[in-house]
């Protein structure tokens, strides 16, 4: 291996970065060019996605419906900055993914015959599930067992070799089955229970299917997504995932060690247009 995992988490924790994990890059071999990293640095031999959690207190004033803060999904792009730096000042190339709307592309002029269109738009969640950090939960919204829905994420790609982690096995932390806490605590009902399937790797999962209208015009805690007005909106501190943070909690699914419980009182919440 051309960096250890040693070297890695040294250069994380220096950053001030939560959490750091590595996918194989032979998880993108079946993925459309589209979507695929290896489209921008096709020499690539290692998908590193990291984290950052986000504060609990950032959902109180939500949850109260006192005070909107808005939660980011992604990180700003100092930490990708600094972290390829450093890659650079050891010799190897990296290359920092900037998460935006899918939606928004293709929006370029393709180049050459059998490239994809600009911009190439790897999935973070897919690459963050794939280097072990967490799972894709049925709300669609990634989860970890140290934090639940509570961080941003980041990723580049890099020309050196890292030992990758293991994907992480859906099912561990959303017990789809059972549970449907995020379906259930969705008042405008723009989450379905209806499951939609999408592949991660070698894993099939479900998450449920999402009305985009409704959700669109969530007044629960969504906020428009800043890449793109018509894209679906940031739903981390909607009502859905906010139901997400409290079924975690209480079932013991992620690490806390809080005093008090997240969900103190029966949740408030309008249906699309009632507000």
């Amino acid at each position: 291996m051309d960096i250890t995992r040693e070297t890695l988490d040294k250069w994380a924790k220096s950053l001030g970065l939560d959490m750091i994990g590595v996918a194989s890059i032979d998880g993108y071999r079946h993925v459309a060019p589209q979507w695929n990293p290896l489209s921008i640095l096709p020499k690539a031999k290692s998908i590193i996605v990291y984290a950052k959690s986000i504060p609990r207190s950032y959902f109180r004033g939500i949850e109260e419906g006192t005070m909107w803060m808005r939660a980011n999904r992604y990180l700003p792009p100092q930490p990708a900055y600094y972290l390829c730096r450093i890659f650079e000042d050891n010799g190897w190339l990296a290359v920092p993914c900037s998460p935006m709307a899918a939606e928004r592309w293709p929006d370029g002029v393709v180049f050459k015959e059998g490239k994809p269109a600009p911009n190439v738009t790897p999935d973070i969640q897919l690459a963050a599930q794939l280097a072990g950090l967490g799972e894709i939960g049925f709300n669609g919204l990634f989860l970890t067992p140290q934090f639940g829905v509570r961080q941003s994420l980041g990723m580049i790609f890099t020309e050196a070799e890292i030992e990758p982690n293991q994907p992480f096995p859906s099912g561990q932390i959303c017990d789809r089955e059972n549970c449907k806490a995020c379906v259930q605590g969705c008042p405008a009902g723009a989450l379905a229970a209806k499951p939609v399937e999408r592949q991660v790797g070698d894993q099939t999962i479900t998450v449920g299917e999402i009305c985009r209208e409704k959700c669109s015009f969530c007044v629960n805690g969504a906020f428009p997504d800043t890449s793109l007005a018509t894209a679906p909106p940031n739903r981390l501190t909607a009502a859905c995932a906010r139901a997400c943070i409290a079924c975690l909690e209480d079932s013991g699914k992620i690490q806390t060690n809080y005093k008090s419980p997240f969900r103190r009182r029966e949740a408030w919440g309008f249906a699309t247009f009632e507000a």
